[in-house]
């Protein structure tokens, strides 16, 4: 049940990610763990480091564009992603689950 909530905090918080990109790059996924793992996290809370490589790579290798993925390493709280991101984002609630239960 722990993990399914966290899990499910995760989906929420991704799905409603306000964050900012500048760059038109992706990330790398040492960038985005740094950024998820961070007090400062754009999630309201940093992704325990237990699960922080597979939610970074996880992130990394979708279809995320390019500007959300460097919204959420910039920590910038005012940017709202595209619906196609939204979707992707919901697309990949069971691989985040994976990640959890690992």
């Amino acid at each position: 049940m722990k993990k399914s909530l966290s899990t499910a905090m995760l989906v929420a918080a991704l799905a409603l990610t306000s964050a900012c990109g500048g760059g038109d790059d992706r990330p790398s996924k040492a960038e985005v763990k740094k950024s998820i793992t961070s007090k400062d996290s754009v999630f309201g809370t940093s992704i325990p480091e237990s699960a922080a490589d597979c939610v970074s790579g996880v992130l990394v290798d979708s279809k995320l564009s390019d500007k959300t993925l460097n919204a959420i390493v910039e920590g910038d709280k005012d940017y709202k992603g595209p619906k196609k991101d939204q979707k992707a984002l919901m697309d990949l609630t069971s691989k985040f689950s994976k990640c959890v239960a690992s």
